[in-house]
């Protein structure tokens, strides 16, 4: 304890010897000598100033006074604002990203000695400075609006954080497709993709922007619950960031490291800390049926883990091997931590075995905690809730675990990564070759897309009543149990193996007398 608070102490006594990262002076010096970056900025203070005029010399010919003047061209100044930021600023990052990850491009990202982390933080860096940047050019035209009255300074700085945020975050996306190890012409349908999808954000931007001036955000700054609500939605959006940029991270890390340690860690944190939150919530709003959205969130999120488990490699390299803890119960807990599909899978079971029992129980206790609450969802609801969602998870299991059983027997020699892909195909398979065939066979009718599709995951959602879910919960039990047992000597083989390297003794040469 003492020789951590020494280090701690010594590392900001020298705070002179510190230094920026080198990536955002990097990035900024090629900025600054761009045209693009100067350019755009130019545009972008060009047209708040033509636009400025425009609205103060159609005032002048109105012979009312308009007494809403400020909050429409405070509005107008957003619009231009969130479409400047959200498209220039993620594109221009993520494009220098995705030059930098090509194979044949001796840049940054393979001749630096600097580590993954910083390369990634940089470049977030990078991009946040460059979105303030753009505020700062728009803050003197938002500040104007204030004395056109129609709008009021809290409320702009509001809007502006916000803003700022979610520039922020499209930032990190855009660093996270860009990293993602596809070749360029799937990175520039990506990056087509993504444009298209940037104008559903300003959207979404827009309009929450025109909610809080019409709903006096102002005003609802003295009351507690909203900056609850606040911290809750920053809080998530943090959360969802961050996991961005520890899969960036992962994904730009050498083969041989432990890549698998720092994401399922932050993950299991988030997991835990948004469970706290809901709780919270639930404990505020007295409605134990709120704990569904922690649940929900978990399964999607354990869904996406479960393709990216299953594609590890079996083998850990020797870097990696040499941090394996000797005791057994550190063993034990490493295992789930490490890189490998078999402590992945034990790792996304457990969680989501820990969230259902949760979420069962506090609604369970829901009843004695708040008698008089009219709940969102009745008990059936919610029991078919877990239903449903039981089945899906043994279905969703059964996938991963045939096409795990698929990629080690018939293609060792193949990437690991296939049996994600396997996954997904067998998925779809399942779920579509059934309609083609009774398509062929002219049988093909709403009676029989409603009707029970062994096998097929979907068709739990589709189903006439609860009473047509047994057989495919008795199906999915039954496949899962039967692939579970063809992996168990995979499985056990990966625990065995999972300890660290054994060293050798040393070798003693013998030494002849001398004569």
């Amino acid at each position: 304890m003492t020789a951590t608070f020494a280090k701690f102490k010594a590392h900001f006594l020298n705070w002179r010897e510190w230094e920026l990262n080198p990536i955002v002076i990097k990035e900024l010096r090629q900025a600054v000598r761009s045209w693009a970056v100067t350019g755009m900025l130019l545009l972008f203070l060009t047209v708040l100033f033509i636009v400025s005029i425009v609205f103060l010399v159609s005032q002048s010919f109105d012979v009312h006074t308009n007494m809403q003047l400020g909050a429409s061209l405070f509005s107008t100044f957003v619009v231009i604002l969130a479409g400047a930021s959200i498209i220039f600023i993620p594109l221009y990052i993520g494009i220098r990203v995705a030059m930098e990850r090509r194979d044949n491009n001796p840049d940054l990202l393979y001749v630096s000695t600097l580590s993954p982390a910083r390369i990634v933080f940089g470049k977030f860096l990078c991009g946040a400075y460059m979105a303030l940047l753009f505020f700062s050019a728009c803050m003197p035209f938002m500040a104007f609006t204030n004395l056109l009255r129609g709008v009021d300074l809290p409320t702009v700085f509001y809007i502006l954080f916000f803003l700022f945020l979610a520039v922020c975050a499209a930032n990190q996306i855009a660093i996270f497709l860009a990293c993602l190890p596809m070749s360029l012409p799937f990175k520039v349908l990506l990056a087509l993709v993504g444009v298209f999808a940037s104008f559903m954000i300003i959207g979404s931007l827009i309009a929450a922007s025109f909610a809080m001036m019409i709903s006096g955000t102002g005003a609802m700054m003295m009351h507690g619950n909203f900056w609850v609500g606040v911290f809750t939605y920053v809080g998530i959006g943090l959360a969802l960031t961050g996991l961005l940029f520890v899969l960036s991270v992962a994904l730009i890390s050498p083969p041989s490291a432990n890549r698998a340690l720092p994401v399922r860690l932050y993950v299991t944190v988030i997991w835990l800390l948004g469970g706290l939150l809901n709780f919270a919530w639930i404990w505020q709003m007295k409605e134990p049926q709120l704990i569904l959205v922690w649940a929900v969130a978990t399964s999607v999120l354990m869904f996406f883990s479960l393709l990216v488990v299953i594609s590890n490699a079996d083998q850990i390299g020797p870097r990696v091997r040499r941090t394996i803890p000797w005791p057994r119960w550190k063993r034990a807990a490493a295992f789930l931590f490490f890189n490998g599909a078999a402590g992945g899978l034990l790792w996304i079971v457990l969680i989501c075995a820990i969230t259902y029992f949760a979420a069962s129980g506090i609604i369970s206790l829901g009843v004695v905690w708040f008698p008089k609450t009219a709940y969102g969802m009745s008990t059936e609801q919610s029991d078919s809730f877990f239903t449903n969602s039981f089945t899906a998870a043994a279905y969703a299991l059964a996938y991963a675990l045939t096409a795990l059983f698929i990629q080690r027997k018939f293609f060792p020699h193949r990437p690991p990564k296939l049996a994600g892909l396997l996954a997904v195909l067998l998925a779809a398979a399942v779920a579509i070759v059934p309609s083609i065939v009774l398509f062929f066979l002219n049988r093909l009718s709403w009676n029989s897309v409603e009707g029970v599709q062994l096998g097929n995951v979907f068709n739990i959602f589709a189903l006439r009543t609860n009473d047509q879910l047994w057989p495919h919960q008795i199906f999915a039990v039954c496949w899962l149990i039967l692939i579970t047992l063809v992996n168990a000597k995979w499985f056990l083989r990966q625990m065995k193996n999972f300890h660290p390297p054994v060293s050798a003794p040393p070798v003693i040469a013998e030494i002849s007398p001398l004569p």
